[in-house]
């Protein structure tokens, strides 16, 4: 048996086809009997069988479904009067005909009728079945039944006095299909698409087919329109726009895209030569066969037509035919499109006229012939008495000779070129032909056969039989490469934004039509607009849907699909891109066949297996067939799969769930199972946080917190799990350093915690905004939350509390100036690390937050140690988080003994192990210190620059403050001095109102500084330098040795003050010199002295010897 499909023998008496998966039976739809494909009327009760017949009953459609679908919505002018003036039988003799008829022809282009309305009739092409080409079936067939009433008209209008007409709406878009039963309660078909129909029915004029904006794109190949000016509809916000059917084209154009955005033939280059080649040799006397096929969209029409534009067609003949989706039952049909093509007969030529152009093209081509005309004559069913009633057989093999005849007469007259698209969509009579005539073809011509896998024009054995050149070009998807020059070709530019070249090669997956298709309609719906030179993209695209065309293509693929068949690939769908084998096998209902059907499913190539092991993986061939077959599901049966899916996931992989936290978290989503969502989410964030997948931990928490913030009346336990939700995720922000997002979410459910009653929730709470306010530099709302926290975890008692509240405190204290407590409370969480031991987080800020306050304090052996201490823990656990840390402790130390170069190393090395936005950052603001400090202001102004906008993003004004008062030494230090003190200035005063006492006395002892440089002999000495500050000097150089005094007094007292003798011995050291050189050398000696006492203690060893020699050169 010969699957109608692609070709292939199967064994008498099989149901499906062994390489495609089609169903080789049709079922009587009117009492059940099963026979063979061959079969034109059943043997059981007489009832005429077809296409339709097995579509509806050997694969029933589930009883809703999401699709796109076409409308024709055809109203009766006349009818009132018709009623008037006939009897009732009458008119229901006439109606009946008419609508008889009516569900004739919507039953040849495979429509349904919804519903009969009084005088008007509803279809629906694509409710059942899809195809791709629905749109131009419901035109087709409404132009079919306007012919008809036309032709009614005048009979009727004899008897009422008035004429007949229909108009009529189409209109394609989204709809739920189903079938009106009063016992469930189900409605039948809804969706505005419906609405919109009958609206444009009502505007239409007796005898006009008015069609919408969808309907008109995806059909202007076929047909000729006329855009009517945008009307306001009745239930529409805005304007719809509106078409009018002129006529079918003389030549329809097989491109999927005539109208829009179009590119250049990319990646064809290969292929195009090939034919070209063969062309050459047609010069010479030999001919070719060409198989071209692809998937659809690969891009074999738009090959054909730019192949055909090399050609000059004055100079050779060009003939193509066509098979059409809706002509797979018309035998000949792609002949007859040939030959009408090549004869110019029109679609609506009467008998006559049809017989006069057949008999003149073929008497033009091989004479007068006998028998050749009336055969070719009765493919257009004229009348030819000659041959009526002859056998079948007969008749084909007279066929068959005709058309060689004719074939042989046209390649007689020059060079040629035949063109046979869409051959999947032929008759099986009319392959046969082909086969025929191309075996034993004796002239040299080119033959391009156009079609789409799985079916194949001939076998192995039937090549070889050829007596002409065969050739196959095989059409594959587009490499990434040529995906990218073709968006920008498309486009015309190559400026066009990462997201948007991301988004579509991820999308269409090398296939052209839907990259092009993918493209326009962002374009179209105004996503996607010209800015400049290039594109800009006015929303974010990832939720775009997708354009009706490519649904088409994909959905008629897959309604073509036997029942189980579908669906599983519907089941996998829900399951994702990616499914397992065993959970797909766990949740479908036809569990011993599930094994059958994916080899089906891999043989139509449209899932593919992509791993073995651990687990039996299979994945969609492309995602846009997911994506389509899974909008295809109504929204309430996708709920329940992704529950089951959750379910069984949990059942089968309990021992290694965390794999599969992502999955689960999105089925429990999907499946509206809300508390179970979001206990995934969170451990899917908190898996991201451990293996540094920060945003796409980011990500996990922040859909969890959008799934309870959203959720209308909350309950205690979902307010709990919010709580949980913040407290975690606040981790995700301090790592990102986004504090700006962070303080913002704290505060706006500070009433929520605060009212929850659960003690442990709300220390940490105060714990994680006392951390987010610090950063945001508010240091006194940071240490009385922090002391809340504290107090909190006391009385509980609870050690993770406390172990927060206290590291965070070590970290506020020693900005605040409090060096003791910094260094009390960091000692305090550093001993509590050890009974938190899976907390890494907790040991690292406990750790740091004191090595920052020995820095202030100057201890350098002591924030060597914590260096050390980090770095170890960061090796032996593999935590590189512990290792940045260790790096800035250890550069601390190297800062206090004045050691830049070693200071500078460690922090290029935090720098390039980091792998979170925040502790890179931190680490380049000290970074960009040292650089000052050892006067490397290049250096300095690029990384200092860097924290600066991350700050102001971020909202991390912990370090943009710093970093802002560094950039203002760096302005100095290259000679704008007006700038820079005043940027100083700032700072200090900012320093100030904020109360860092620590950081306080260091811009005081810079600003001291500067001064003492004007003063005592680093100025400005270039010429132009001088003159650039030429004012500020004379301002400022008769008081800049008095103005640096005081400076460094300040910063002196305010760093013994608050303990900070790491400055203190800096703020010395500079008095030591500003007094040597006033020449005040017991002054000079004085603090010299203190200084050299401070170093030596806190081994300073470079600042040492700079106190030392100072005192040496004072004699």
């Amino acid at each position: 048996m010969t699957c109608p499909n692609c070709r292939t023998e199967n064994r008498e008496g099989a149901k499906f086809c062994s390489e495609c998966g089609e169903n080789l039976e049709i079922t009587c739809p009117q009492c059940g009997k099963v026979t063979g494909l061959a079969s034109k009327f059943c043997d059981e009760c007489g009832s005429r069988l077809g296409k339709t017949a097995k579509a509806e009953k050997a694969r029933p459609e589930p009883e809703s479904a999401r699709k796109n679908v076409t409308v024709l919505f055809s109203d009766l002018c006349g009818y009132t009067a018709l009623s008037e003036k006939l009897d009732p039988e009458e008119v229901k003799e006439i109606t009946s005909w008419l609508f008889g008829r009516i569900s004739e022809i919507i039953g040849k282009y495979e429509g349904v009728i919804e519903k009969f309305i009084g005088d008007a009739v509803v279809a629906l092409f694509g409710a059942q079945t899809t195809h791709e080409d629905d749109p131009v079936r419901a035109i087709r067939a409404a132009r079919e039944i306007h012919s008809l009433v036309d032709a009614k008209s005048p009979e009727v209008e004899n008897r009422i006095g008035r004429s007949l007409a229909l108009h009529t709406g189409i209109n394609t878009g989204l709809v739920v299909t189903g079938t009106v039963d009063l016992e469930k309660g189900t409605h039948g078909i809804a969706g505005d698409a419906i609405n919109l129909a009958s609206r444009l029915q009502e505007l239409a004029n007796p005898g006009e087919i008015l069609v919408g904006y969808e309907t008109c794109r995806q059909a202007e190949g076929f047909f000729n329109f006329e855009e009517l000016k945008p009307a306001k509809l009745k239930g529409k916000t805005d304007s719809v726009q509106l078409f009018r059917v002129l006529s079918a084209k003389e030549q329809p154009i097989r491109m999927h895209r005539i109208s829009g955005l179009r590119a250049e033939l990319i990646g064809r280059k290969v292929e195009m030569t090939t034919l070209q080649e063969a062309f050459g040799r047609l010069g010479q006397g030999r001919g070719t066969v060409f198989s071209i096929t692809g998937d659809a969209g690969a891009g074999k029409s738009r090959l054909i037509e730019e192949f055909k534009t090399t050609l000059d067609l004055r100079k050779i003949q060009w003939r193509e035919g066509h098979a059409y989706p809706y002509t797979q039952n018309i035998p000949y049909a792609p002949l007859i499109d040939l030959l009408s093509r090549a004869f110019r007969i029109e679609e609506g030529d009467a008998p006559q006229a049809v017989k006069k152009k057949v008999e003149s093209g073929v008497e033009l081509l091989i004479g007068k012939d006998e028998n050749v005309i009336p055969f070719i004559g009765s493919l257009y069913s004229l009348h030819y008495p000659e041959i009526e009633g002859v056998a079948a057989d007969f008749w084909r093999s007279k066929l068959t000779e005709a058309a060689r005849k004719i074939l042989a007469g046209l390649i007689r007259r020059g060079p040629t070129l035949i063109c046979i698209e869409d051959l999947h969509w032929a008759d099986p009579s009319s392959v046969d032909l082909l086969r025929t005539l191309l075996s034993d073809i004796l002239y040299p011509c080119v033959f391009l056969c156009v079609y789409r896998p799985p079916f194949r024009l001939f076998s192995e054995y039937e090549i070889r039989s050829l007596k002409q050149d065969y050739r196959e070009i095989e059409l594959r998807d587009l490499s990434p490469s040529e995906t990218q020059d073709m968006i920008e070709s498309l486009l015309k530019t190559s400026d066009i934004p990462s997201e948007l070249k991301t988004f579509v090669s991820e999308r269409a997956e090398g296939n052209p039509f839907y990259l092009e298709e993918l493209i326009n309609s962002l374009v179209e719906s105004g996503n996607l607009s010209p800015h400049g030179n290039g594109w800009r993209l006015s929303k974010p695209i990832s939720d775009l849907s997708i354009p009706s065309t490519i649904q088409g293509v994909i959905s008629a693929r897959v309604d073509r699909l036997e029942n189980k068949v579908k669906r599983i690939l519907q089941e996998a769908s829900v399951i994702g891109r990616a499914f397992l084998y065993e959970l797909l096998k766990r949740i479908t209902e036809f569990k011993e066949e599930v094994d059958t059907h994916i080899t089906s499913l891999e043989r139509l190539d449209l899932v593919r297996a992509r791993s073995l092991y651990p687990n039996l993986e299979y994945v969609f061939k492309h995602a846009l067939t997911q994506e389509v077959v899974y909008g295809g599901l109504l929204k309430k049966e996708r709920k329940e799969i992704h529950r089951s899916i959750a379910a069984v996931i949990e059942e089968v992989f309990a021992d290694r769930l965390s794999e599969f936290y992502e999955a689960l978290a999105f089925h429990f989503s999907q499946g509206e199972s809300l508390h179970k969502a979001v206990c995934y989410l969170m451990k899917s964030g908190e898996k991201g946080l451990n293996k540094y997948a920060l945003e796409e931990a980011h990500k996990s928490f922040r859909e969890a917190y959008r799934l309870l913030a959203t959720k209308a009346g909350r309950s205690k336990a979902e307010d709990d799990l919010l709580i949980d939700v913040l407290l975690k995720w606040s981790i995700a922000f301090y790592y990102r350093g986004d504090f700006a997002e962070l303080t913002h979410l704290l505060m706006t459910h500070r009433t929520l915690v605060e009212s929850a009653g659960d003690r442990t929730r709300l220390g940490m709470y105060y714990a994680s905004l006392g951390f987010a306010l610090r950063c945001r530099e508010e240091f006194n709302n940071s240490y009385q939350v922090l002391k809340k926290a504290l107090e909190i975890g006391e009385e509980i008692p609870s050690p993770q509390v406390i172990g927060y509240a206290c590291s965070q405190l070590g970290w506020t204290c020693a900005e605040l100036g409090l060096l003791d407590d910094a260094v009390h409370f960091g000692e305090r969480a550093r001993e509590i690390c050890p009974r938190m031991d899976s907390d890494p987080f907790l040991f690292c800020i406990s750790l740091f937050g004191l090595a920052q306050a020995y820095w202030y304090r100057g201890e350098s052996r002591n924030a060597m140690d914590i260096g050390k201490a980090l770095l170890d823990f960061g090796k032996r656990n593999s935590h590189i988080r512990s290792m940045v840390c260790g790096h800035w402790s250890m550069r601390h130390s190297h800062f206090i003994r004045g050691d830049f170069p070693s200071a500078i190393e460690c922090y290029k090395q935090a720098v390039e192990i980091s792998v979170d936005p925040y502790y890179s950052q931190i680490p380049r603001t000290l970074l960009g210190y040292t650089y000052v400090s050892n006067r490397q202001f290049d250096k300095a102004e690029e990384v200092l620059r860097e924290v600066q906008r991350f700050s102001q993003t971020f909202g991390a004004e912990i370090i943009g403050t710093a970093a802002h008062g560094l950039l203002g030494m760096v302005l100095t230090g290259t000679g704008h001095l007006n700038d820079g003190v005043e940027r100083l200035e700032e700072v200090r005063k900012s320093f100030s109102e904020k109360n860092r006492r620590c950081l306080y006395a260091a811009s005081e002892n810079t600003l001291g500084r500067v001064y003492f440089e004007i003063a005592h002999g680093t100025a400005p000495k270039d010429p132009w330098m001088i003159a650039r500050n030429l004012g500020f000097l004379a301002k400022t150089l008769p008081f800049a040795s008095r103005k640096a005094e005081g400076y460094f007094t300040r910063a002196a007292e305010a760093a013994k003050n608050i303990g900070a003798n790491s400055i203190l011995a800096q703020s010395y050291l500079n008095l030591g010199l500003l007094h040597k050189a006033k020449n005040k050398k017991e002054k000079a000696r004085g603090f010299l002295e203190e200084a050299v006492r401070l170093f030596e203690k806190y081994e300073a060893d470079v600042y040492l010897k700079q106190a030392r020699d100072a005192m040496a050169s004072l004699g």
